[in-house]
């Protein structure tokens, strides 16, 4: 009789700890990326209504003389949480847009143009044309099987300084 219970005991205690093991997974990953989507909110509106343009445009958005210029880039590597490998390998399975990546992409980006501009600024530039961002998948191979570990963004562009002339 004992031994009944020790197994159906069994039965149902692991498949309960792995449900609350990626359960956890899933709540202790969205309440870390929404901190650090909201710390990231905070950040860009603190620079609102200044002026520092950042655009993937070639030209300059002021006719006026350039005073100097330099390339600035960012980098950041962004990795998704067990729950959203476990969505994206079971949506792998059938194809399509993987959902779950998306917050971590977006973030990911927002991220290193945030940074850019923050850089930029910093530097004394007033303006960021050009600007190209790059993303990188980073993968761990693992017996046979390819495990996306991250994800590499990279954000560069040329930094103008105008020239205090209004020539």
């Amino acid at each position: 009789m004992a031994d009944d219970y020790r197994f159906l005991l069994c039965q149902l205690l692991i498949p309960t700890l792995g449900l609350l093991v990626w359960g956890a997974s899933w709540l202790f990953g969205n309440l870390h990326q929404n901190k650090l989507i909201l710390k990231l909110d905070t950040e860009e509106k603190a620079l609102v209504g200044r002026a520092n343009p950042v655009s993937n445009l070639s030209n300059p958005s002021q006719a006026r003389q350039i005073d100097s210029s330099s390339l600035v880039m960012e980098s950041i590597a962004v990795g998704p949480s067990w729950w959203q490998m476990l969505m994206g390998s079971i949506k792998g399975l059938f194809g399509g847009k993987i959902h779950s990546y998306d917050k971590m992409l977006t973030y990911g980006r927002r991220v290193v143009i945030h940074r850019l501009r923050v850089q930029a600024i910093q530097s004394g530039f007033d303006e960021v044309i050009n600007l190209r961002v790059e993303t990188s998948m980073i993968s761990k191979k693992s017996k046979n099987d390819d495990k996306t570990a991250a994800y590499e963004f990279t954000a560069y562009g040329t930094a103008i300084r105008y020239s205090a002339s209004q020539d």
